[in-house]
């Protein structure tokens, strides 16, 4: 009896220090779960400072809880610590690769961080496990806008919108998508739907004068660009986007104005310099293009598109040398650059290099064969050296291209004096005659710079932050 009483005792003993162990546990689960739903509470609130440390702890006594990766993922990535937040997110995704919340966070922060490819992975691996993702439509939605893919970002806006129908954001980028799409009508639908929940924000009177200016109402596009600048005068798009209305209108100097503040606010945009460039050399003032297509080799050394701008605006400075640097830089970085090459032949041609001259051309229209400039500056250089049959051909192919330009029939008139084909020349002549005076009526015209293509900046896109894990 002794030895099964001391035996009776022991079992006791055993099962108390077990009740012991177990309750000690749950209390380390619940002094966990409280630390987590406190820190959770802090985050929501904006209180980084006492999130943090409150997360600290919570991975020092478990450092397996995904949620408090997650969670301190967010925090660092509120903070700008974009490193530090990225391996929080990773190491969340290594203890459980489903994660919902980490996934789509970091989706966010790789789209971000420019990496647009593994954004993209990312949140269309979030949308296969919940269709519905709300803030996974929008980003990934976001990122085919910054692609071009617009039936893509449409389709995934549209769903977006279903479930967030008061966010101006979605509604916004969705408009967006709309226009570019050339869905003017269903653009403004979308717009004016958000206009009622925020009438004074200035990306949505921004999309409005993009709609607006697309269906050629110029002055009401002005107004809403105007509007959305009374709002928030740094908004580089809207800047940039009223010197474009004006100068379409050929109010340079206004134009030029826009676009000096849009340079100015952002630097990065080599479309701002060579527009801006680009409008002074319409208003003849061809050393200021200068500094501002310069100062856009410097910054963008390894695109030939800015030395090439370099060299025409040194060409009508008639700055040769520089002009002809420039230009053979620029097909140094881009051999098939058809417009450099047709203005490197003209250049090599004013110094009497006909043989080089003429190779230029040739090679710029076996590129381009649409192309005007290297058709006129190849016939203009044949008549120079009294090769006139060679030129006419050439010429009218020049005419072809751009009917309405002066020089190439006046080109064509010389040619046919030269050949004592009198009706011809005197065809010319008249064309040219009407055709100058005509450009002399209206100023000069894009048609007489060689731009860059059309653009519409859009502003960065906004991005939402998935809701942090539910604990």
């Amino acid at each position: 009896m002794l030895q099964s009483s001391t035996w009776a005792t022991q079992r006791q003993k055993q099962r108390a220090a077990q009740q012991a162990q177990t309750s000690g546990a749950s209390g380390a689960r619940q002094d966990v779960a409280a630390l987590l739903r406190a820190a959770l509470a802090s985050l929501q609130a904006g209180r980084l400072d006492e999130a943090e440390p409150l997360l600290r702890r919570v991975i020092a006594a478990a450092p397996t809880n995904t949620d408090a990766h997650a969670l301190l993922g967010i925090l660092l990535d509120q903070r700008g610590r974009i490193a530090e937040a990225e391996r929080a997110y990773q190491t969340a995704l290594r203890l459980n690769p489903k994660h919902l919340a980490a996934r789509a966070n970091l989706g966010v922060l790789l789209a971000r961080t420019g990496r647009a490819d593994e954004a993209i992975r990312m949140l269309e691996g979030v949308l296969r496990d919940v269709p519905d993702h709300p803030q996974a439509l929008f980003n990934l939605g976001v990122q085919y806008i910054a692609r071009g893919q617009y039936d893509r970002a449409a389709a995934l806006l549209a769903r977006a919108r279903i479930g967030q129908p008061d966010n101006v954001a979605v509604l916004y980028q969705l408009a967006l998508a709309l226009y570019q799409l050339k869905r003017l009508d269903d653009a403004e639908a979308v717009l004016a739907n958000a206009a009622t929940l925020a009438p004074t924000n200035a990306e949505l009177l921004y999309a409005h004068g993009l709609v607006a200016a697309a269906r050629g109402e110029s002055e009401t596009a002005v107004n809403f660009w105007q509007q959305a600048l009374a709002q928030r005068a740094d908004f580089v798009a809207a800047n940039f986007m009223l010197g474009e209305e004006l100068r379409k209108n050929r109010r340079y100097e206004g134009a030029a104005e826009f676009y000096e503040r849009a340079l100015a606010q952002d630097p990065t945009q080599l479309i701002y310099y060579i527009r801006l460039g680009g409008t002074y050399m319409l208003l003849v003032r061809y050393d200021r293009a200068l500094e501002i297509f310069q100062r856009a080799a410097a910054r963008f050394p390894n695109v030939a598109e800015a030395h090439y701008f370099v060299g025409i605006a040194a060409r009508g400075r008639a700055m040769y040398d520089v002009a002809e640097a420039a230009l053979r830089h620029a097909l140094a970085l881009k051999a098939d650059n058809v417009d450099a090459l047709a203005q490197l032949g003209f250049i090599v041609g004013e110094s009497g290099r006909f043989a080089e001259a003429e190779k230029w051309l040739q090679h710029a229209i076996a590129l381009g064969g649409q192309h005007f400039y290297a058709h006129y500056n190849l016939g203009r250089l044949l008549v120079k050296q009294r090769r006139y049959e060679e030129a006419i051909p050439v010429l009218q192919r020049g005419a072809e291209l751009r009917a309405g330009d002066p020089g190439v029939h006046y080109q064509l008139f010389l040619a046919f004096l030269r050949l004592k084909r009198k009706a011809d020349a005197d065809r010319e002549l008249a064309l040219f005659k009407q055709l100058d005076e005509a450009r002399k009526a209206r100023g000069r015209s894009d048609d007489e710079i060689e731009d860059a293509p059309e653009s519409t900046p859009v502003e960065k896109p906004p991005v939402i932050n998935t809701v942090p894990p539910a604990l």
